[in-house]
């Protein structure tokens, strides 16, 4: 729709960037709103969520690359620019959550606390990211007829057809999400809930999606990805309500 923002001589600001960059940095900030909110003084955390930040970005550009290999096969000179656009969500958030796991726990603090933090801030950060993908004419969606959630619209080339509107329902779905994880943060499987629903609502939308992507069988990869961190943390929310269930019973017994 709108990849290109302004030019400098030889230099382009890609949208994709921008609007990229504005949505990490209002992760952080709500990130840290809410920290002091909630009285968490310690700020190593905050030190682990950018390197984590970091850390992701390379991680989801590097899967990005290697699942379009025949492309950067042919243009080497383009794997670096990743102000182009190009970034592979799962290896963002695997990436970045495994890395700050592991940095919080290292220094003795509460991963639980610290996820309730960060939920709110997945989802803002999710919807930054279907906006500049509306901007730059990725994650479109397949051809489709008239009717309900379709619109006019072009492709990742500029090919206009009347395609599912992937990107907006998409981040409208974020936003919705994000307003819930506000209303309710103190939510014991608020962290848990986030990812499911984020997932969930990727996993409907890679169903309308019309861009390329590498395939198993007759299913997207991301497609498979998505429904994969569904089944993970259904069975992580039913294997703690059993536990706490079984705890109870045995306080009720003694």
């Amino acid at each position: 729709m709108y990849p290109i923002l302004a030019r400098y001589g030889p230099f382009f600001l890609n949208s994709y960037t921008v609007v990229m960059a504005i949505g990490i940095v209002a992760g952080l900030a709500l990130a840290l709103y809410l920290a002091r909110k909630d009285g968490i003084e310690s700020d190593d955390w905050i030190t682990g969520l950018l390197i984590a930040a970091a850390v992701g970005l390379v991680a989801g550009r590097i899967v990005f690359v290697l699942a379009n290999v025949p492309y950067y096969g042919e243009n080497p000179d383009e794997i670096l620019l990743i102000g182009k656009g190009g970034l592979n969500y799962h290896g963002v958030l695997i990436a970045g959550l495994l890395f700050l796991g592991i940095w919080i726990h290292q220094r003795g603090q509460s991963v639980g606390s610290i996820a309730l933090l960060l939920a709110p801030s997945l989802a803002l950060i999710s919807a930054f990211g279907w906006f500049a993908c509306w901007l730059d004419g990725c994650a479109f969606g397949r051809e489709a007829p008239a009717g309900l959630l379709v619109a006019d619209l072009p492709d990742f080339f500029g090919v206009f057809a009347l395609r599912y509107s992937t990107q907006v329902l998409a981040l409208v779905i974020c936003l919705l999400i994000f307003g819930l994880t506000l209303l309710f943060r103190r939510s014991r499987f608020l962290w848990m809930s986030t990812l499911l629903l984020l997932s969930a609502s990727r996993l409907i939308i890679s169903l309308l999606r019309g861009d390329s992507a590498p395939m198993i069988g007759a299913l997207r990869l991301d497609t498979l990805a998505e429904g994969l961190i569904v089944a993970l943390c259904l069975i992580t929310i039913a294997v703690v309500v059993l536990r706490k269930s079984a705890d109870g019973s045995r306080q009720q017994t003694n």
